[in-house]
């Protein structure tokens, strides 16, 4: 019987990546994810060439949708034996003192209630089943301090911690919950300039590539990562190892 992957923000980036990775390996994919009509159905045209893999609306910062999202994929698929929790957004590069608060809420509610409301409805299910793996994604700003917003850094400093606790609860259940940290990732939400600056962050002398993170995801859902538990894996190209210092110069 294969196994089943939920991979939310599945349509784009990081998620779509690990979406191709997990269905590339064998395993049925339900892809939870809000988009432009436009990209869901060029993400699905492109998965589903891959595999079996089915797409469910769902705004994971919606406790309502996230249970809805849930349920129509162990419908449609009977269980979920991985979570790969990817959504999120960036929200406004602005200092603090200028922010609108309105978006640092939102930046929150989708980054950290997101995780927090999807892996609570994965969980149920998992937890009946007594087996099961939840990988966040969170960010080096959950561990260290940059430019970004203040929003974005609390909440993914929250996804860490919010891991850390799953883990302990779920765990009696069989149940393993991660996150990774990425450095900067070659996405949507990076601009050219970011890009260069980052580029120099990292040993390679470049950001990362998404499909990167989505094979370090789908690594540590292994058996083979069993010991691996509520740790959050720096997938970061050694960006937080330095410090950021310039980490390409000879």
């Amino acid at each position: 019987m294969k196994q089943v992957a939920m991979v939310t923000g599945g349509t784009r980036g990081i998620g779509l990546e690990t979406a191709k990775k997990f269905l590339v390996k064998g395993y049925q994919v339900a892809i939870a994810s809000i988009d432009s009509e436009d990209v869901i159905k060029q993400a699905m045209d492109e998965l589903t060439a891959l595999g079996d893999a089915v797409f469910i609306s769902c705004n994971v910062a919606d406790a309502e949708q996230c249970r809805n999202a849930v349920s129509k994929a162990v419908e449609h698929f009977g269980t979920i034996d991985v979570l790969a929790h990817v959504a999120g957004v960036v929200g406004q590069r602005v200092p603090l003192i200028d922010a609108d608060l309105a978006d640092l809420s939102n930046t929150i509610q989708i980054n950290l209630m997101g995780t927090i409301q999807i892996c609570q409805s994965v969980g149920q299910v998992m937890v009946k089943n007594r087996t099961g793996v939840i990988i966040n994604v969170g960010s080096i700003c959950g561990a260290m301090a940059n430019t970004e917003s203040i929003g974005y850094h609390a909440s993914k400093g929250g996804v860490r911690m919010a891991t850390q606790a799953m883990a302990r609860e779920l765990s009696p259940y069989g149940i393993r919950v991660l996150s990774v940290a990425p450095g900067w990732v070659k996405t949507a939400m990076i601009d050219k300039p970011i890009e260069e600056i980052g580029s120099k962050l990292h040993m390679k002398g470049r950001i990362i590539n998404p499909q990167e993170i989505a094979d370090a995801i789908y690594l540590l859902s292994l058996p083979e990562a069993s010991a691996i538990n509520g740790s959050t894996v720096m997938v970061d190209d050694g960006y937080a190892s330095f410090k950021g210092v310039d980490g390409y110069s000879a």
